[in-house]
């Protein structure tokens, strides 16, 4: 059960990142960075992310450089804005260069919570 809660967290980081950099960076700029990621990691590269955000972050600093903060900001901002997360942009970058189990612990908090909102919204639908 634990595995599926993990992949479900793996796929909603995933649509996180895709619809909040469709929007400014193009449909194609996630297709880009997670073949490259992939390539680094040799996984799955949203399973990284929840496993190790620091490992994800310097992975994306490696291929964009400074870009990758700006993406990370841009996904922090997207969060607040959609989810209404408690989490400025800056917590959320914060959270990627801290290597602790409590930053990867928030992340996954952050994600269960878009997992929590959509479910609302498919109820309610």
């Amino acid at each position: 059960m634990n595995e599926k809660k993990n992949v479900l967290l793996y796929r909603v980081a995933q649509k996180v990142f895709e619809e909040a950099t469709a929007a400014s960076l193009g449909a194609t700029f996630h297709i880009i960075i997670s073949f490259h990621l992939k390539q680094k990691f040799g996984k799955d590269p949203y399973e990284a992310l929840i496993e190790s955000p620091t490992t994800y972050y310097d992975g994306l600093k490696e291929v964009l450089g400074e870009g990758g903060e700006a993406v990370i900001n841009l996904v922090g901002t997207f969060l607040t804005a959609k989810y209404n997360v408690d989490c400025t942009a800056e917590e959320f970058l914060r959270l990627f260069t801290k290597d602790s189990q409590l930053s990867a612990g928030k992340l996954s908090e952050i994600f269960r919570s878009v997992v929590t909102q959509e479910e609302q919204k498919l109820k309610a639908a």
